[in-house]
């Protein structure tokens, strides 16, 4: 079978991580090139995954052997990027956010589906195992019929600078909430209707200074009828945080924990859990099926499973609840396509 040249363009943490994961472990996936506007960066990653090195997104665009192109950069440079390349006829993929406003991710959704080109969002969740066995149940009707969707999700510190900047990041909703938005839609199955919220910056001063929030509370209005709850903070001080549930006429789905369940000590005080699990511990054959998914879409000419309308839906959601902030009340989520 045809083997897929993949370029990643932006080499932070995300980055170098999709490059690895594309060198070793997706079945018919080529690594061709990685592209950082740091030379050194771009230099070493391609030296140690033996590959072609870039400094010049254009550049890389114009390499032949590149049919897919990787978009790991800050937010704020999303659209941009997404459009050329797309315009040079590659297929895409993008973390998460697909953009940093709705009008721009209107834009890539567009471009995308004239092109007739491959457009997937990096929101890997869908394929952690807890998550994918938790919409199984759900969608057998094991629990009965979904009524409330309930997630915790705390990070464990302040994001880098320009991710402190709502204008560059979209802020606490887009930044960092949009994968629980992404998974509310994804198990509940439904689009959200309505959002109120209440929050403020209270743990970071350099956060309050860009206009930020770093603690909210989201209430949601499903149109199926389901009503969600989303607790955020950018502060738990033990480590990463996440937690789902899903309540029903005839049980409950919970998914996630702030400790590790492989391994417990019971003593006479109680049950003693091994410590936190972290990010990648729990997530990264998430983002291995991730990136394989995206390059068999290609390859069979499907439609990627988390599409760009996906991305935009988030988008929508989160513009919202800034719109909620500013007016203090409840906010229809307004949909643009």
């Amino acid at each position: 079978m045809k083997r897929v040249g993949v370029a990643v363009a932006g080499l932070g943490r995300i980055g170098r991580v999709h490059a690895e994961i594309l060198s070793y472990r997706v079945e018919n996936a080529r690594l061709v090139a990685v592209m950082d506007v740091v030379e050194d960066l771009a230099r070493s990653t391609a030296e140690k995954l033996k590959v072609k090195a870039y400094t010049d997104y254009d550049k890389l665009l114009r390499d032949g052997e590149v049919d897919a192109v990787f978009v790991t950069t800050p937010t704020y440079l999303h659209h941009d990027m997404i459009v050329r390349a797309l315009e040079a006829g590659k297929h895409v993929f993008t973390e998460k956010p697909i953009t940093v406003t709705v009008d721009e991710a209107v834009d890539v959704v567009r471009k995308a589906e004239k092109a007739g080109l491959k457009l997937m969002v990096g929101y890997m969740r869908r394929f952690d195992a807890a998550y994918e066995e938790a919409r199984r149940r759900i969608l057998s009707g094991e629990i009965g019929r979904p009524v409330a969707f309930l997630n915790i999700a705390r990070d464990p510190g302040a994001p880098p600078g320009w991710a402190q900047d709502p204008k560059l990041s979209g802020g606490i909703f887009l930044d960092m909430l949009s994968h629980d938005f992404d998974m509310a839609r994804f198990l509940v199955g439904s689009e959200v209707r309505k959002v109120y919220v209440s929050g403020a910056a209270v743990l970071y001063d350099e956060i309050r200074a860009k206009g930020d929030l770093d603690l909210v509370n989201v209430n949601f209005e499903f149109e199926n009828g389901v009503y969600g709850v989303l607790h955020g903070s950018r502060k738990s001080v033990f480590g990463y945080d996440l937690r789902t549930e899903v309540l029903g006429t005839e049980g409950t789905v919970y998914v996630g924990s702030h400790v590790d369940p492989n391994l417990a000590i019971g003593v006479k005080s109680g049950v003693v859990f091994r410590g936190v699990q972290w990010f990648w511990a729990r997530f990264y054959d998430a983002y291995v099926r991730e990136d394989q998914a995206f390059i068999d879409s290609i390859l069979n000419d499907t439609h990627p499973p988390i599409s760009g309308l996906d991305g935009l839906r988030v988008v929508e959601i989160a513009e919202a609840c800034w719109k909620s902030v500013r007016e203090g009340r409840p906010v229809d989520v307004e949909r643009r396509t």
